[in-house]
């Protein structure tokens, strides 16, 4: 039981330096959340301080402190509980949202932060876990002026909190339509947004269907220190948004962009591929035989016909080799030049006919060893080289596969920013050349419109009907004639009647003979005006000038658009504080209430006040509109409702009168409220 009234029930949230419970008011039977820290911490002080200044804060579209206090060594403050809601990281992890519901959050949360501008109060430290939004849609901002102080980053300059709480915003507007945070620093439950040249992607480049005033909000804000320099003028900037919640899933989800991967083949990938090729052993290059004489040679041997190597596998292999490994190749065909023979073309070594080839395979099988110089031994090594080169091409081709399907497997895995780009330009150049085609079909030539011009208009439609009425008949235009002279006659009659009687009814003498009458004279009696000082009490009631709230403790004002109806002559309508947790007005401040301007110094004796709640009041007149310090007291008024009259024991004079409350009473809303009707100042 904290502060002897809060009912603690189980733990919603740890925080970096305090904790989120839930509670039960024992007191106003209501449930309530409690963020709670130890009085030891160096921001305790601050913090309450904070939570006092935003418990002035009545803003549907922020979460109200509603206590603050200390218990056991623990302080902490109560906000109100708002029953199945959820953080926008939540709603992110359900789906994507439409891009109309991330422009009505942002909107919300942007107007409540513009009236916590208006006192003075900032957040600080937006992050999506401070947007909630209720089971009916409404969107509540938590944490201003709390979050800062417990980060004891509260002390900042209005403008540069402001331009923070704006640029906040922002970040929460990108954050909804990406799923991706693009500030500094970690935010539990979403990914950074990833970094390239100039900052953060926009919008755009992440997600499909993000509108473009958002997209370039973000992207001047986030990238180029532009953009909005309060919540306000995001809020116009972004105007209108929807009233109520947009339902659905958006086609704002987020897609595998890869943004954080790399084209180029891993080393280690490429060379599992090529430890995957089996070896084959490569024999050292073949001893060029002695040169032979053309007598010598064989006439298949002069055309070609009795060579067995392949020239062109080691360069392919290679080849292939070097493409695996991403080095560069000089362009060669893999498919060699033919002969007539359909053998490779290209200079024809020293070797045997083709009987001595028959002659060197008989000997080879019998055991016996050729030397380099006998007849055979150039075949015997061209066929070695041969094989040697075709096995060397084998396994680099096999590895330069392994190495390609490899790399193209890393290519599937590029982001798609790329993409993303060339279907963007694509779809311009679409609109692009269908707006042009459209021009061309409006497009007239100046042949053409002088043509047009030279068209013979068709001719007027007549003024009048071709068929005309026909004439009347001499009985018709007796009866006409007939009623005009009667109507004629009867406006003469009146007309005579009415002038007759003129001046009946009068002294003028028009209209008979009048009635004599005798002569009055009057003579005014002497009258002596003392003259009196205008503004002695005691007298006639004062004209108040204007009336403001009185809030010296917080913000310093009170509802002032209410404070007008104190003397408009109206008992049903009054002027309310703010609304307050308990009759001592919550324990923020010792007490609230109006600031009356009589225009000049007056001489008071009595105010007269309409409670249509009982109070405890004092009245003051001072000449400091800002202070009581040097306010006289006027008479006071303990726990009474209804017309209460206090007369000072000797004239006071002063040109503002202070009403102000020390104790309240609660209203039917719940909370406890100071009220005034009318204000008499005589």
């Amino acid at each position: 039981m904290l502060g002897g009234r809060y009912a603690v029930q189980r733990r919603l949230e740890q925080l970096p330096k305090a904790e989120r419970w839930s509670a039960h008011d024992t007191t106003l039977e209501r449930d309530v959340v409690i963020v709670c820290f130890s009085e030891q911490e160096s921001h305790a002080d601050t913090t309450l301080d904070a939570a006092r200044r935003a418990a002035g804060l009545d803003n549907h579209r922020l979460v109200r402190v509603l206590d603050v206090g200390r218990s056991e060594g623990i302080a902490f403050f109560v906000e109100e509980a708002i029953h199945d809601a959820h953080t926008l990281t939540q709603l992110l992890e359900q789906g994507g949202l439409p891009a109309e519901e991330v422009r009505r959050i942002a909107g919300e949360a942007a107007t409540g932060l513009e009236a916590a501008r208006g006192r003075g109060l900032h957040h600080l430290r937006l992050t999506p876990h401070s947007i909630l939004r209720a089971h009916d849609g409404t969107i509540k901002v938590r944490g201003v002026a709390t979050t800062a102080a417990m980060a004891t980053d509260d002390d900042v300059d209005a403008a540069r909190a402001a331009r923070t709480d704006a640029v906040g915003v922002v970040a929460i507007t990108y954050a909804a339509l990406t799923s991706r945070w693009p500030l500094p620093g970690h935010v539990a439950g979403l990914e950074s947004a990833p970094h390239v040249v100039g900052g953060v992607p926009a919008p755009s480049e992440i997600a499909a269907g993000v509108p473009g005033d958002l997209d370039a909000l973000c992207r001047l804000t986030l990238n180029e220190d532009q953009g909005p320099l309060t919540p306000g003028d995001f809020a116009s900037q972004i105007a209108p948004w929807a009233m109520s919640q947009v339902q659905g899933l958006g086609g704002t989800r987020p897609v595998d962009d890869g943004s954080t991967r790399t084209i180029a083949m891993p080393r280690e990938e490429l060379d599992a591929a090529l430890a995957s090729v089996p070896a084959s052993p490569v024999p050292p290059p073949p001893v060029p035989p002695p040169p032979v004489h053309p007598d010598e040679q064989g006439p298949g041997e002069a055309a070609g016909q009795g060579r067995h190597e392949a020239p062109w596998a080691a360069p392919a292999g290679a080849a292939v080799g070097a493409a695996a490994l991403g080095e560069p190749t000089p362009t060669q065909p893999l498919t060699p030049a033919t002969g007539a023979a359909g053998l490779p073309e290209g200079p024809v070594g020293p070797a045997t006919d083709h009987d001595a080839d028959h002659d060197s395979d008989h000997d080879s099988d019998d055991g016996v060893d050729q030397e380099p110089g006998q007849p055979g031994a150039g075949a015997a090594a061209a066929a070695q080289a041969s094989a040697a080169a075709t096995a060397v091409g084998t396994a680099l081709g096999t590895a330069g596969h392994a190495a390609g399907q490899a790399a193209g497997a890393a290519a599937h895995r590029v982001g798609s920013f790329a993409r993303a780009a060339a279907d963007k330009a694509a779809e311009h150049r679409a609109q692009r050349q269908a707006a042009e085609e459209r021009a061309e079909e409006r497009r007239i030539s100046l042949n053409q419109a002088l043509v047009e011009g030279q068209e013979p208009l068709g001719p007027p439609l007549p003024m009048l009907s071709a068929e005309t009425g026909t004439a009347p008949t001499r009985d018709q235009a007796k009866v006409v004639l007939a009623i005009m002279a009667a109507f004629l006659v009867v406006a003469t009659i009146l007309g005579f009647w009415g002038a007759s009687r003129i001046g009946s009814n009068s002294d003028l003498g028009l209209g008979g003979t009048p009635t004599p009458k005798g002569t009055v004279k009057v003579t005014a009696p002497a009258v002596t005006v003392t003259p009196t000082a205008p503004d002695e009490g005691g007298g006639e009631s004062f004209a108040i000038l204007s009336a403001t709230g009185f809030d010296p403790e917080g913000d310093g004002a009170e509802r002032n658009g209410e404070a007008a109806r104190v003397f408009d002559g109206k008992t049903n309508t009054y002027w309310s504080s703010e609304g307050y947790a308990s009759p001592n007005l919550g324990g923020l401040k010792k007490g609230v209430g109006l600031r009356l301007d009589l225009g000049q110094n007056r001489s008071v004796s009595t105010v007269e006040l309409v409670l249509p709640n009982a109070a405890d009041v004092t009245v003051y007149v001072g000449q400091d509109r800002d202070s009581l310090g040097s306010a006289t007291k006027i008479g006071s008024s303990q726990g009474k409702s209804g017309a209460v009259t206090l007369k000072a024991p000797s004239i006071v004079k002063g040109q503002y009168v202070f009403v102000w409350f020390t104790a309240v009473t609660q209203v039917s809303d719940g909370r406890f409220r100071a009220t005034v009707a009318e204000v008499t100042v005589s």
